[in-house]
């Protein structure tokens, strides 16, 4: 399996680039909501952007959601909820929602949440999805949630092709001492703490 860093400065770049995509095509969520952890980074870029855009305006309301179905890396379980930040039974009758996540892969967590959010009176047209890697599968079951709006499409036609993203803005579990020097060495410190901690 081949994989690749993702620096965090790209993934900052291209958020800012995405949330201006979503601005643009004329979808002004009411709430964003991140699924912790992954979306975090970028969804703190959605949320800089909107209070700019939106100054003088009803502010967006930035939320979060503790949702799981990676127990560890390869290994998947039930989707958990652990809790909202703003619950959905609070949305009102012609709220437009925001998902941001890092990456959509298997798309279960995702598909998960946007239904929840739906059968709290919420239609999939006022329900948008953003993320950073849109992983395909196109030998594998489509679930009905699509990102809406990507910055890298990344086909996987087979096992072979499956690409491991590691994101540097947030992610070290996983690392080889070879990765930490040839990713972390710009500091010294930084590369110390890390050969400790990750086994």
């Amino acid at each position: 399996m081949e994989k690749v860093f993702i620096p965090y400065d790209t993934i900052r770049n291209n958020a800012l680039k995405l949330a201006n995509e979503v601005y643009e095509s004329g979808f002004t969520p009411d709430v964003i909501y991140i699924p912790l952890r992954g979306g975090a980074y970028m969804g703190n870029v959605f949320s800089e952007y909107y209070k700019l855009v939106r100054k003088n305006e009803r502010p967006v309301f930035y939320a979060a959601v503790v949702a799981r179905s990676y127990t560890d890396i390869h290994k998947r379980d039930n989707v958990m909820i652990d809790g909202w930040t703003y619950d959905p039974q609070y949305l009102r009758n012609g709220d437009k929602v925001l998902f941001v996540d890092d990456v959509f892969d298997s798309g279960v967590t995702l598909n998960y949440l946007v239904e929840e959010i739906m059968s709290h009176g919420i239609p999939r047209e006022d329900i948008k999805v953003a993320v950073h890697d849109y992983k395909v599968f196109p030998n594998k079951r489509k679930l009905p949630i699509q990102p809406d709006f990507f910055c890298e499409k990344i086909i996987i036609e087979n096992e072979d092709e499956e690409k491991w993203l590691h994101y540097m803005s947030h992610e070290f579990a996983g690392l080889t001492s070879e990765e930490i020097d040839k990713y972390y060495s710009d500091d010294p410190e930084v590369k110390d703490i890390l050969k400790k901690i990750v086994k």
